[in-house]
């Protein structure tokens, strides 16, 4: 069970993103830039902008913080870092917090930064509430700690876990439902695609675009993204943050 000791080890992340402000600047930044191309390509189409721009406003953010918890865990787990860690009374579920609190606050800017810029002065159209889609990138920032811890375990050098990212993500990212809608996918691409976790965060970010109002189905995905979220933090206690020395 976890402790008050997760709020050291998120301070700890947290200091360890702010040492490094080249890393924290692009983490904060990075879903801005992607608004602004995104607009450049799909200014003369509002229709295609406003459903792409609102499903990378709310998935974008499980990005960088896939590939930043992925890397931070990855050099403490080689150097030795995570060993002395789990060898204090810091319970493994106080670690997985931490990094889980440690990466939501700069997320948090993140999030607001984007959402100024896509709503304030490129304006895109949609039903939903602006706090509900805020709501559900936090949470899928959440999943990319998650989808990132769990990508550690696949590696075993940073050079292989670089190319997770366009291994796991480009792939992931084409059946997620942003292209194509899942309902209109073809019989295998909708089969591969029901056991992937942005479809259904990308199924809960699509209803906002004309619902005004959170319905049944924003809530099924929501919650089975919650799910896949608590399953990845599982395994991470029982795989990542165990000691590999007697």
């Amino acid at each position: 069970m976890p402790t008050r000791n997760f709020v050291h080890v998120s301070a700890r992340v947290f200091r360890e993103l702010r040492r490094d402000y080249r890393t924290m600047t692009l983490f904060i930044i990075s879903p801005a830039l992607v608004q602004i191309v995104l607009y450049g390509m799909l200014s003369t189409h509002p229709n295609t902008y406003n459903r792409c721009g609102l499903i990378v406003m709310g998935l974008f953010p499980s990005a960088p913080t896939f590939l930043f918890a992925a890397f931070m865990v990855h050099r403490e787990r080689h150097s030795g870092t995570m060993e002395h860690l789990l060898t204090t009374p810091v319970a493994r579920a106080d670690i997985v917090l931490g990094y889980i609190v440690g990466f939501t606050l700069p997320a948090i800017v993140q999030v607001a930064i984007s959402f100024a810029i896509t709503y304030g002065i490129l304006g895109i159209d949609v039903a939903g509430p602006w706090w509900t889609v805020g709501l559900l990138a936090m949470l899928n920032s959440v999943l990319g700690v998650g989808i990132g811890l769990f990508a550690t375990n696949l590696v075993r050098t940073e050079f292989q876990l670089v190319l997770t990212l366009p291994v796991l993500g480009v792939p992931h990212l084409s059946l997620s439902g942003l292209f194509r809608p899942y309902n209109e996918m073809v019989g295998w691409q909708h089969a591969i695609a029901t056991f992937l976790p942005w479809r259904y965060a990308v199924g809960a970010l699509a209803e906002l675009k004309d619902h005004t109002t959170v319905n049944a189905t924003l809530l099924f995905n929501a919650a089975v993204t919650a799910g896949i979220c608590v399953l990845l933090f599982t395994v991470a206690v029982q795989t990542v943050f165990r000691r590999r020395t007697a």
